[in-house]
């Protein structure tokens, strides 16, 4: 029970007691003399004030009760802005976190598919440095190959000159030595149609450092063996190929 209501109750209730007060003193009091004609109109006036004052309060409270209703409605509505304004945030805020979330992906995505063009580019880069190198060293190495060759034949064609002419040199010594031999050489002519080989070891400077008989006409080798040491010295080239086969030579001797 509310205030107001009390208050009513309490109100109507102090109005009726004053009524039954009223109507007793009335009813055991001696009979009085007649009264005036207007004590009828006092009790309906108070009659009529309480009901009035009832009325009033009656009123007053269900203007607070509807009050009070309009201010819980106000507040439940106002709560309910609340919770829908805060709803709208929160959903609002979900969606900006939702679409930052969304954006930092894409730029994720973007920056590994830009990380892997970059790596496929740079491995292309390399690759074609690599093949390119791959080719300059197979065209350097083609090119030594082919350089080395060519100074191969070339040696070897100069070699083959100079051996030709190293052979030349040395048959024509060797024609010289012979000659040399030859002409100290006692002739006999049981000489003829025989031979003799010799082995003869020449220094730098033409001399003869030893001979040796290798096999023929024992007469005939004892003569050249003779003739040989009868000579001493035979003509040397300058150049030391030349030398180097001559130092040691074999000769035959036919008559």
């Amino acid at each position: 029970m509310t205030e107001s209501s009390a208050a009513i109750y309490k109100s109507v209730g102090l109005h009726a007691v004053i009524a039954i007060l009223l109507l007793i003193s009335v009813s055991f009091s001696p009979d009085p003399l007649p009264a005036p004609p207007s004590p009828s109109p006092v009790i309906n006036a108070t009659f009529i004030d309480a009901q009035a004052i009832a009325d009033k309060q009656r009123a007053e409270a269900q203007a607070r009760a509807e009050a009070a209703q309009k201010e819980r409605q106000a507040r439940e509505a106002a709560e309910r802005r609340r919770q829908k304004a805060l709803a709208e945030k929160r959903a609002r805020e979900k969606a900006e976190a939702e679409a930052a979330e969304r954006q930092r992906q894409k730029k994720l995505k973007e920056l590994a598919a830009q990380k892997e063009r970059e790596r496929k580019q740079q491995e292309a880069r390399e690759k074609a440095e690599a093949e390119k190198k791959r080719r300059e060293e197979q065209q350097q190495a083609e090119m030594e190959r082919k350089m080395q060759e060519q100074l191969a034949k070339e040696r070897e064609a100069q070699q083959a000159r100079r051996q030709q002419q190293v052979l030349s040199e040395v048959e024509r010594y060797q024609a010289l030595i012979q000659q040399r031999i030859e002409r100290n050489l006692y002739y006999d002519d049981s000489f003829k149609g025989k031979e003799c080989r010799l082995n003869i070891k020449l220094a730098t400077t033409g001399f003869i450092t030893s001979v040796r008989v290798l096999g023929g006409d024992t007469a005939l080798c004892q003569a050249a063996e003779s003739a040989v040491r009868r000579t001493e010295e035979v003509p040397m080239p300058e150049s030391p190929d030349v030398y180097e086969e001559l130092k040691d030579i074999n000769l035959r001797v036919e008559l």
